[in-house]
């Protein structure tokens, strides 16, 4: 067995690992409009949870408890159909309000005691527009999805490194193309570093190919059935929804608990590994605007 291979069995008196679990939210295609949502929000983004490889089973359990205590459901946690009442969670909208509040502050309390660090890689797509990036012809008009997921694999890299482990990455799978699209960004990325313009990143000290070779170990796409991926897609909702509204319920109580990436590093390593959001110069523009009515 090899080196790598070993390390990647997590056995003692070897590298410990950490699992990032990614799903994606929004629009990857600046050319194509984006959801018309009653919040407004324009948004793509990657992201959903970090877990030490020790901690997984133990979190996989937590969440089996809570489906026992709710035998109606029975189809894999969608958070969006949860908050929508619909499809599988037709359920909740029948209920009574005492059930229906009892539901939610179970859910809200699985998802606060998870041993998880919450990340995401956010970006505003008007922003992002009003950049001119959408302008880029050739090999520089990059997807959001591209642009997103190499921020994203930097910073969980980047934790993994504070931690002293390594990383495997499980993302959701979607259709063919994009799946093959994804896993090529992962391992272009651990074969040559990021490909981002070195002058204009050098503020967030990128880290270098050598130690992404070194740091990431795999990719592997999971169904909706995984566990982890149905807790994941719920932290992204809420990571992305948050960085829009602070108030935004889910959100608040991630940031209250400390299951935000963001809170779990020193202060001085918050701005290159913690959550990011990007290209918002718009949405500070909406609320310098709305607070000086």
């Amino acid at each position: 067995m090899s080196a790598e291979a070993d390390e990647a069995t997590g056995a003692p008196g070897k590298i410990p690992l950490i699992h990032l679990y990614i799903d994606e939210t929004g629009s990857r295609h600046l050319d194509r409009p984006g959801a018309q949502a009653k919040h407004g929000f324009d948004w793509f983004a990657i992201g959903g949870l970090l877990v030490d490889q020790e901690h997984e089973d133990g979190t996989k359990q937590r969440l089996q408890t809570f489906l026992a205590r709710w035998p109606q459901i029975r189809s894999p946690l969608h958070f969006t159909d949860m908050r929508a009442e619909k499809k599988g969670f037709s359920w909740l909208g029948r209920v009574g309000d005492e059930t229906r509040t009892r539901f939610w502050s179970e859910y809200k309390m699985l998802l606060a005691a998870a041993p998880v660090a919450g990340t995401a890689c956010v970006i505003d797509r008007p922003g992002y527009a009003a950049r001119g990036y959408g302008k880029r012809i050739g090999e520089e008009k990059w997807l959001l999805c591209r642009s997103a997921f190499d921020i994203i694999l930097e910073r969980a890299a980047k934790y993994a490194k504070h931690r002293g482990r390594r990383l495997r990455v499980y993302y959701e799978r979607a259709d063919p193309d994009t799946d093959a699209r994804v896993e090529d960004y992962f391992r272009n990325i651990k074969a040559k570093g990021l490909a981002f313009d070195e002058k204009n990143s050098a503020k967030y000290n990128p880290m270098k190919p050598d130690e992404f070779a070194h740091l990431l170990l795999d990719i592997t796409g999971k169904d909706k059935s995984n566990k982890m991926m149905q807790v994941a897609d719920t932290y992204l909702y809420s990571i992305t929804r948050g960085s829009y509204e602070r108030k935004f319920d889910i959100y608040r109580r991630l940031l209250e608990s400390g299951r935000l990436v963001t809170s779990q590093v020193p202060g001085a390593m918050a701005a290159n590994l913690g959550i990011k959001t990007y290209c918002f110069e718009l949405v500070a523009a909406a609320r310098n605007n709305k607070s000086r009515v």
